[in-house]
């Protein structure tokens, strides 16, 4: 992934995010995902807390993190994320973590599920399917 190919967005590391050894801790960076996601749905006009006020949730379903270098507090990171399939009531995105030096730390898959309150699946909304369309690779 690159800037050409994808939204990223930009985070500094914070101290409190760093464990024992001086690495970002390996549970802060399903944060980092979930922020770059909801950004990058802003971009299209979808608005993550309106879609769950007229109850349409999207629980994470599946997460499969590589870690390749570990990183450390204070670094400028750029979060790299894309739709990578939309099927169903299913959404996977794809996702590159890259350093201030622009070096790949680490990759993931997150698949999320379109479900109603009570947690049923549920097929997304026209509107969503639209916006979001023209914007995946397969």
């Amino acid at each position: 992934m690159n800037d050409d190919q994808s939204f990223h967005l930009s985070i500094r590391t914070r101290y409190a995010e760093t464990d024992q050894m001086g690495y970002i801790h390996h549970g802060v960076y399903p944060v980092y995902l979930e922020l770059a996601r909801i950004e990058w749905l802003k971009t299209f006009g979808i608005s993550y807390k309106q879609m769950e006020i007229n109850g349409i949730l999207l629980p994470v379903y599946q997460m499969k993190i590589k870690y390749f270098k570990p990183l450390t507090f204070d670094q400028e990171i750029k979060v790299y994320v894309r739709l990578k399939t939309l099927r169903g009531p299913r959404l996977q995105f794809a996702y590159e973590i890259r350093d201030e030096n622009n070096v790949k730390t680490t990759e993931a898959t997150v698949e999320l599920v379109f479900t109603n309150r009570r947690g049923k699946p549920i097929r997304p909304p026209k509107e969503i399917v639209e916006k979001l369309n023209g914007n995946r690779e397969i």
